[in-house]
């Protein structure tokens, strides 16, 4: 795990645009979650990645809420929590975990379909009045949506394994004037999301409206371009419109096509074709999140949650009270395997950030 170290985290008076420009963007570790296009009017979503279509006032604000910039886990944890994690608290700090799955997934979901569940029962219940979805059209081209009903969400399940920048559709349910909104997303779209709610600024833009955070776990992201036409294409001979769905379980990455035919490579063999934003990133479990969920850990068809904020906490017992999701005990042998993909993942941030010259973002 990376040491600590001290850091001064910069005000939004010292940086504007140009700073994340010459930082995050050209050096390629944009993560491209969209946060800054989400909150500054003055940046757009132009050739696959953010830029300043306005004058910018050396606001900043894009500069400090982005992930990769700073990240100062230990700050953000005891907001969050009231404390920082343990040694031993390879998944971050959670308040409770299990196995999981939907009582009537539907047959998009991915492994257990909890996530589904949640923001069905969170807008059912009136937590949220809206969820920020990532859906995809006919060739797996990943498409944002905001969902305001059980069947909008349900038609976006399942998982999508190339980068979008889906904290951009967070401004649309602002302007279209919802108050509770919930997103589900990986873990730099959670950080930047979570940045937002927790730093302290002198005055309101929406972040009071952003209440439900469910995060994925995730070890890294694909280009678009790369995995359809290197690997789908390039080793597969499918076309994009070919593929019924990616999955990734006990080491390979898969690809299942329409007929119901999988073809599938060693993980470590799809290095090529994953996003660069990807490599200065640490978290696997979306630490950030009110609750986390993921495949790793639990048994085919099963999800493994974490509930970690009281906000999870509160929805995941609803959901289970409401009879929307069933559960049984996680083996301790399935969160020592997460633990361990928790593990690698810092490992190669370490390695990462010293090759592409990150600093600011510290475990």
């Amino acid at each position: 795990m990376a040491a600590k170290e001290k850091y001064a985290e910069p005000t939004y008076l010292e940086c504007g645009f140009g700073e994340l420009e010459y930082k995050v963007i050209k050096p390629d570790i944009c993560c491209r979650c969209g946060t800054c296009e989400a909150f500054c009017p003055r940046i757009e979503h132009v050739e696959n990645k953010p830029a300043l279509v306005n004058y910018d006032p050396l606001c900043g604000l894009c500069f400090t809420y982005c992930p990769r910039t700073f990240l100062d886990m230990g700050a953000m944890e005891s907001k969050l929590f009231g404390r920082t994690r343990k040694e031993n608290e390879a998944l971050g700090i959670y308040s409770k975990a299990v196995s999981a799955k939907a009582a009537n997934a539907s047959g998009k979901a991915q492994d257990g379909g909890v996530a589904t569940a949640l923001l069905v029962e969170a807008l059912r219940s009136g937590i949220i009045d809206c969820a920020i979805v990532t859906d995809k059209d006919g060739e797996w081209r990943t498409v944002t949506r905001r969902a305001t009903s059980a069947d909008e969400i349900v038609s976006a399940a399942g998982t999508k394994y190339t980068i979008n920048n889906s904290v951009l559709a967070v401004k649309d349910a602002l302007d279209k004037g919802f108050k509770k909104i919930g997103f589900v997303g990986t873990p730099c779209q959670i950080q930047g999301l979570r940045k937002v709610k927790l730093l302290d600024e002198p005055y309101q833009f929406g972040q009071d409206k952003i209440a439900l955070l469910v995060g994925l776990f995730c070890m890294e992201n694909f280009d678009y371009d790369l995995l359809m036409k290197g690997l789908v294409k390039g080793k597969f001979g499918l076309e994009a419109k070919d593929v019924a769905r990616f999955e990734i379980k006990k080491g390979m990455f898969r690809v299942i096509d329409k007929t119901g035919k999988a073809h599938e490579v060693k993980i470590e063999e799809t290095d090529e074709f994953t996003f660069p934003g990807c490599g200065p990133c640490f978290d696997f479990s979306s630490e950030l999140a009110d609750v986390s969920v993921g495949s790793v850990g639990s048994a085919d068809g099963w999800s493994t949650v974490l509930t970690r904020t009281k906000a999870g906490e509160e929805l995941y017992s609803a959901a289970i009270a409401a009879g929307a999701v069933q559960e049984k005990t996680v083996s301790e042998k399935g969160l020592a395997l997460a633990g361990r993909l928790a593990a690698g993942k810092v490992k190669r941030f370490v390695e990462k950030s010293a090759e592409m010259n990150v600093s600011g973002i510290i475990r």
